[in-house]
């Protein structure tokens, strides 16, 4: 009886630090941008304070555990507090954004890819059809205006909670498989799939998994683990191509410094390794749709945030 309070206790502690970091994400959010850069109390790094520095680590860390928790979410979440909770642009957020995607992605493209879950068929597909999208996303951007930038994220930050609703009442498919037949699967929606991955991906800089994964369950109806293998190896080719078009173009355009650039990635890459392992660790002492229910409240709050403030 007491091992099995001591159990229930232990559980709530997580339930009550997650429910505590997002009342501070929000009401960080709702307080107005707080500009990183003037800090500089405990001493400066490569242009930047310590503080800031922290925060970036901390912030890599929630969007990471994020990820591992639901294997999807974290890169909404790192472009939208980068933006509105620490006043980064939106053009330098979503670099980088993607490029601190592509490195933390890399192991779990080598895990996937060693147990034998990436449909090579289909993935090379989808590879080529998102970095297609990605481009057009590219060219998109550069036309419209930041603001009407602004609002699809918060679009996209709606549709996500939406997509994280779902997967409480959803049973995925669990049973993995090794290959498809030729002509098992519709070539049109795996390039459609494949294509709105890199469009969303160049235009507010996420890696599209979040769309990916469940698009490839419901109309191609691909088991869970094999539509994640096959987005996060989609997403790699396609974030890294849209990082370096859209890293030349702020440069160019002098929206922001390269160094800058790579010093914030830096920054968030630890934490989101940390986060990830820890998110991961966390789901089997902790109910994931718990976690679900908090990335909702969080993620639809910054959604009307962006769309009516």
């Amino acid at each position: 009886m007491m091992a099995q309070n001591s159990s229930n206790k232990m559980g709530w502690l997580p339930v009550t630090g997650m429910v505590f970091v997002a009342i501070i994400i929000v009401t960080g959010l709702f307080s107005g941008p707080h500009n990183i850069g003037p800090w500089g109390g405990w001493g400066a790094w490569s242009g930047i304070s310590y503080e800031e520095a922290f925060l970036l680590v901390l912030l890599g860390f929630v969007s990471g555990s994020v990820g591992g928790m639901l294997g999807m979410g974290g890169g909404v979440l790192k472009v939208i507090i980068l933006h509105l909770l620490l006043g980064f642009t939106i053009p330098f957020a979503r670099v980088v954004s993607l490029l601190s995607y592509v490195v933390i992605s890399l192991s779990s493209f080598m895990r996937y890819r060693k147990y034998g879950l990436v449909l090579w068929g289909m993935t090379k597909l989808l590879i080529i059809s998102s970095i297609l999208g990605v481009l057009i996303g590219v060219v998109i951007g550069s036309w419209i205006n930041i603001e009407y930038v602004e609002i699809l994220l918060g679009i996209y930050a709606l549709c996500t909670g939406v997509i994280v609703l779902n997967q409480m009442w959803v049973n995925p498919t669990e049973e993995e498989i090794s290959e498809l037949d030729e002509g098992e699967v519709n070539e049109t929606t795996v390039s459609g799939i494949g294509f709105g991955m890199g469009l969303i991906s160049s235009l507010i800089g996420i890696s599209g998994g979040i769309l990916s994964t469940p698009l490839q369950q419901t109309l191609l109806k691909i088991p869970l683990k094999n539509a994640i293998a096959n987005s996060i190896t989609a997403a790699i080719f396609c974030s890294f191509t849209g990082s370096i078009f859209l890293l030349y173009s702020g440069v160019k355009s002098a929206s922001f410094l390269l160094e800058d650039v790579f010093i914030v990635a830096i920054c968030l890459v630890p934490g989101n390794i940390l986060g990830a392992q820890f998110g991961s660790s966390l789901t089997k002492r902790l109910h994931v749709n718990y976690v679900r229910v908090t990335f909702v409240v969080v993620i639809f709050a910054i959604g009307f945030r962006i769309l009516l403030i």
